[in-house]
């Protein structure tokens, strides 16, 4: 062995030896501090200060250095074990209300303080006599302090978020108000002093977002949170009356705007919208019965719009309103007026290019609501009915002559039935006083009853015709002025029957027994001129006047009426015989 290496091992003896030397120095300091720890737990035991002994007897169990009491050390800590059960569940607390305090946590925080609750009671109400510890650990801890302090954060944190919501817009402002409502009442210095502080907070956000969503036009979402809040504060037995009254008066404010400036479509939304909102939530609102005025009045006035034949703008109202209540009846009931009262609207409702003339109609007749005739350039009669399901039927007739013009069309009351109408069209005549054309209409198809040129016409009960000098019948220049020429219907159209007779036949011997009568008979010109003339009566004579010329010894046949008598010298000779005569004025001669 070399003296170096010899050296080297006696310096790792030395440094070994020094090392065991501070090791059992170590130890022994270890073993003087158990044998210190358990003389000052037990001191603190006879005391009766049993947390600091609970404290110096787990000081002691974990000194392992040297057995030592051990026995003595784990019957008290047996003993003793209520206290470090306190001082384990309060530190695991204040460690978990740290965390989710300093993490804004609150839901996890709340659930710290219902636990610390329940500890308290759990350890406060045993009656045993560790019951009395509880607060000074606690109060060793400082989480009541810890406690107090997040939840004073929280308020602060939970107001700015509801003005920050009510800032940027939001309508969800439910989680902060109800997590502030969550605060236990103590940190808010008690029950009514927090019913006051949270009311006074809430009364002013509420109304806040509901002007913000009013003035932002938002009527539906401003409805729609006044019903959110009143089921939350209903849900939580809270009495909120300000949602309710902050809600109509906004509500009334916005209508009473529709109204003033003539928005009935928009009242009418609003007013529904509204009207629903007080439904769903069961309020009685004064503002529900000054909606009802106003609807009523507007009514009215569409009401009287269409008896002042103002059916458009009643139709305006009635569309206006239609988002409150049903008007489909009351629109569709305008619009048979409207068209009733202006035929020429049916008509177009089949062709608008036309450009239609004599135009008329009416309504609830022959099987329709309502019905229009007319004609356009071209003289085509037109017939137009609007059915009970709306639709339009049109029909129509070129019957009539193009190149006559038309002085007017009109339904032939005396011929038309309630389901089947007759169309009279009367136009220029160069011949009579009118061209006079009727037409049957059918379900399919329209058919020509007749068509003439006369002086006029008469429906007679039987619904024959008494035609006044129609043209290109023969005899009707004829015949006598009061003649009228007879027509009857012949399967669908008339015919000429013949001409009326409105006279008597006589004997001309008889004359004097039908004064004032109308007769006809026929006699012998004696004595002839130019619109008077004597003709033989048995063994005297009659006078004849009338605007014809009559011949000596001629035999005529004359329609007229006797009425008075004449004097006259027969033949004008003055120096004979003057005879009284009677006077027949002549109205046709034949």
């Amino acid at each position: 062995m070399t003296m170096k290496h010899a050296l080297t091992l006696r310096n790792l003896l030395i440094l070994f030896c020094i090392a065991m030397l501070v090791l059992i120095g170590l130890k022994g300091i270890d073993i003087n501090r158990k044998m210190a720890w358990v003389a000052e737990a037990e001191r603190y035991y006879q005391q009766k200060d049993l947390i600091r002994a609970e404290e110096w007897y787990q000081k002691a169990d974990g000194n392992t250095s040297i057995h030592y009491k051990e026995t003595l050390i784990a019957k008290r800590l047996r003993e003793l074990e209520p206290i470090t059960l306190m001082k384990q569940t309060l530190s695991q607390l204040d460690q978990r209300a740290e965390r989710t305090g300093s993490g804004q946590d609150f839901t996890g925080f709340l659930q710290v303080y219902h636990d610390l609750q329940s500890t308290q009671n759990k350890y406060m109400n045993t009656g045993d006599s560790f019951s009395a510890y509880y607060p000074e650990i606690s109060a060793s801890f400082g989480i009541s302090d810890d406690i107090t302090r997040y939840f004073q954060q929280f308020k602060a944190l939970f107001y700015s978020q509801l003005d920050d919501r009510l800032n940027q817009g939001e309508t969800d402002e439910a989680s902060p108000k109800w997590n502030l409502q969550a605060i236990p009442d103590a940190f808010f210095g008690g029950t009514t002093e927090k019913n006051k502080q949270l009311t006074a907070k809430f009364k002013d956000f509420d109304e806040r977002l509901m002007s913000k969503l009013a003035g932002d036009g938002k009527f539906q979402d401003l409805l729609d949170v006044s019903q959110s809040l009143m089921s939350q504060y209903q849900g939580r037995e809270l009495k909120a009356p300000w949602v309710k009254t902050k809600a109509e008066e906004l509500a009334r404010i916005i209508l009473k705007k529709d109204v003033d400036g003539d928005q009935m479509a928009n009242y009418a939304l609003h007013a529904k919208t509204y009207e629903t909102y007080a439904k769903n939530t069961g309020i009685k609102s004064s503002l529900l019965s000054e909606i009802d005025r106003q609807i009523r009045k507007w009514l009215t006035a569409a009401q009287r719009k269409i008896k002042n034949n103002d059916y458009e703008g009643a139709i305006t109202i009635y569309q206006a309103l239609s988002s409150y209540q049903d008007t489909t009846a009351d629109v569709k009931k305008a619009m048979l007026a409207w068209t009733v009262h202006d035929p020429l609207r049916l008509l177009q409702q089949t062709d608008q290019t036309k450009n239609y003339s004599h135009v008329s109609g009416g309504g609830d007749r022959f099987g329709g609501n309502a019905y229009a005739i007319g004609s356009d350039d071209s003289n085509t009669v037109y017939f137009a009915k609007m059915n009970e399901d709306e639709s339009v039927q049109l029909l129509s007739t070129h019957d009539f002559p193009s190149n006559v013009n038309i002085r007017q069309i009109s339904i032939e009351k005396s011929l038309s039935t309630k389901s089947v109408p007759v169309i009279l069209v009367e136009g220029e005549s160069s011949s009579r006083q009118a061209l006079y054309a009727a037409f049957e209409v059918h379900d399919s198809n329209i058919t020509q009853l007749f068509m003439f040129n006369a002086d006029g016409y008469e429906v007679q009960p039987d619904k024959s015709l008494l035609v006044t000098r129609p043209d290109g019948v023969e005899g009707s220049e004829t015949a006598g002025a009061s003649q009228a020429a007879i027509y009857a219907r012949q399967d669908n159209s008339y015919q000429f029957m013949g001409f009326q007779k409105d006279y008597t036949d006589i004997d001309v011997n008889n004359l004097l027994s039908y004064s004032n009568e109308k007769v006809r008979f026929t006699c012998y010109v004696v004595y002839g001129g130019e619109g008077d003339a004597l003709a033989q009566m048995g063994d005297s004579y009659l006078k004849l006047h009338g605007s014809y010329t009559f011949y000596d010894g001629m035999k005529v046949t004359v329609t007229g009426l006797f009425s008075q008598f004449e004097d006259v010298y027969p033949g004008g000779d003055q120096t004979g015989e003057m005879l009284t005569v009677p006077v027949f004025d002549v109205e046709n001669m034949e």
